[in-house]
């Protein structure tokens, strides 16, 4: 029997609540609805991380942040290429990789060795966009303007092929392949993104306002036709594929087209949870990019239907590349899955944007799976970490996954009915911050060793996450228990590799 394709649909900064399929009667979703309808969706999916770098080197990986130490953003994952080799191992009377640490195989790793075809294209963001030119990370905006990537297309971190877009909403101007495309074959279009005035709303908050760029024009539209492209024309005939799309909306700016922003005018969204933040716990409080009262009620309202266009648009865009897969004669051959690496509060708690305190609306995204002949029901309730992903996809694809994993395959687990938890770590490198979560089946349970305080909330009672109830005598041998997990499971996952750039 021949291997299934695999394709993964991801996005950025994208709640679970955002679909359709998963109970949002406001949202217009009806691709993402048809794929949940064809597969499963899995209620209870968590990240591991509650922003871009580290969720993403999780999933990609199948190891929790200290396991493949990307902590933060503005780090890259390790990777040898990316590192300076000590000029002593580069003589010839060393051996130049005693004494190395394997750096962490990828997905895309794991798929070319077992004799895919491996193409990425939109965002990936396992390296700092930031970083000067000298380090030579292919996605760092400033070797971008420099002209020194106009004619790479990986390979990167296991993928043969590689298209980047480097940057949310309709901004192409910090390079990649999406703006390169764009400034040589649409330059008015271009120029008017570039230089063009910004109708925004409210002056306060400055990176809310329509695009003027046509949706045919756009990251999204863009990413839906160079992966049909590839399924149609470029893919090598005689070998199955692994193909990453990612997504750089919702992420704000939040900047849909004005086009698809017409199509949300006046429409009703859904409304923030505990808008005055008498349930936001104080270290979430301190961890997060704003604080209550930063927005009103109608700013928040607008900036949701905003969002609403933007997952619309990459709803559009996910239609296209499922009729793309039935017209070829591909669907029943192939995998495909679609998850975010975060979410975004919109107004919950008072608070917008994502931060490094555990929350729901944060850790909670997305994950649906259409795996043909997978005998999965159509909703799985049972937690899952996007470290699970890995181990998932790889066997479902008959693929040997790394020998080290902190995920595990999540149909086996759902097969054999057995508890599965999900963790999610986090830091900005202050002491304080560090923080390390715990879902299970019904709670929530982050614990700030640093700051000796606990968060416990109950989905079933309050999946608002209204009421921490840590303290309280009921739940506190829970709290024991599920703090005596994340120990364990923190011992099992800690390897300091970071940083390990010479051979001893």
């Amino acid at each position: 029997m021949s291997r299934k394709n695999v394709i993964l649909l991801h996005t950025d900064q994208q709640r679970a609540d955002s679909l359709g399929c998963n109970g949002n009667p406001y949202a217009r979703t009806p691709n993402l609805d048809r794929l949940a309808a064809e597969g499963t969706t899995f209620t209870r999916h968590i990240a591991a991380n509650p922003v871009c770098s580290p969720s993403r080197a999780s999933l990609l990986t199948g190891l929790y942040p200290p396991g493949h130490n990307l902590w933060c953003n503005g780090m890259p994952l390790n990777r040898r290429e990316y590192v300076a080799v000590n000029s002593q191992a580069e003589d010839q009377s060393c051996d130049a990789d005693a004494g190395f640490v394997p750096e962490p195989p990828t997905m895309a790793d794991c798929f070319a060795a077992a004799g895919y075809d491996t193409a990425s294209f939109g965002k990936l963001h396992f390296t700092p966009y930031l970083a000067d030119e000298r380090y030579g990370y292919p996605e760092t905006w400033s070797l971008w303007e420099s002209g020194a990537l106009n004619a790479w297309h990986g390979p990167y971190y296991g993928f043969r092929r590689v298209e980047t877009v480097m940057y949310h909403g309709e901004t192409p101007c910090y390079g990649g392949h999406y703006a390169e495309w764009l400034q040589r074959e649409h330059p008015d279009a271009f120029r008017q993104v570039r230089d063009g005035e910004k109708r925004r709303p409210w002056s306060e908050v400055a990176d809310l306002y329509p695009s003027p760029l046509p949706f045919a024009l756009h990251n999204s539209a863009w990413l839906a036709n160079r992966l049909c492209a590839y399924l149609a024309q470029e893919r090598p005939a005689d070998q199955p594929f692994f193909a990453f799309v990612g997504f750089p909306d919702p992420h704000h700016p939040f900047t849909p087209c004005a086009e698809i922003l017409s199509e949300f005018e006046g429409c009703a969204v859904q409304t923030p949870v505990d808008p005055e933040a008498r349930g936001l716990t104080p270290a979430a409080r301190r961890l997060n990019q704003h604080q209550p009262g930063d927005f009103s009620a109608a700013q928040f309202e607008t900036i949701i239907r905003y969002t609403y266009a933007m997952v619309y648009q990459i709803d559009l865009a996910v239609g296209r590349i499922l009729d793309a897969l039935d017209t070829l004669g591909l669907a029943e051959d192939t995998i495909v899955a679609f998850t975010s690496d975060h979410g975004d509060f919109l107004g919950d708690h008072g608070i917008l944007r994502k931060g490094l305190a555990a929350s729901d609306a944060l850790l909670r995204v997305p994950f649906v799976l259409r795996a043909p002949g997978c005998d999965l029901p159509g909703q799985v309730d049972t937690p899952m970490s996007n470290t699970d992903v890995l181990p998932t996809l790889a066997s479902l694809s008959d693929v040997t996954p790394p020998a080290w994993q902190h995920g595990e395959d999540i149909t086996r687990i759902v097969r054999e009915g057995r508890q599965h938890d999900a963790l999610a770590f986090s830091s900005n490198g202050d002491p304080e911050s560090v923080n390390y979560t715990i879902y299970d089946d019904r709670y929530r349970l982050t614990w700030y060793p640093n700051q000796d305080f606990v968060e416990l909330f109950d989905h079933h009672a309050d999946p608002g996450e209204c009421r921490n109830i840590a303290n309280e005598a009921g739940p506190r041998e829970r709290v024991r228990e599920m703090k005596r997990r994340i120990t364990e499971r923190l011992a099992t996952c800690y390897c300091p590799i970071q940083g390990r750039v010479c051979a001893w």
